[in-house]
């Protein structure tokens, strides 16, 4: 099994006070009322981003070394 990570981006929405969790290389995003919860949602929509590309047989994109 082959181990994927990837570069997670957090800042603070100025106007909602929402903590914004992402991964640029998968262009997916979430957010939460604290990171750990921003955290738990990105997790989850991971999850689920990845289970389609695997079912629709497309690439698994891998992290650029570089951000």
């Amino acid at each position: 099994m082959k181990f994927l990570q990837y570069h997670v981006s957090v800042s603070r929405d100025t106007e909602t006070g929402q903590v914004v969790a992402e991964i640029p290389t998968l262009q997916i995003a979430d957010y939460g009322k604290d990171l750990a919860e921003s955290l738990n949602h990105l997790e989850e929509m991971l999850r689920c981003h990845l289970e389609c590309l695997r079912a629709e047989g497309k690439p698994i994109p891998e992290e650029c070394e570089q951000f």
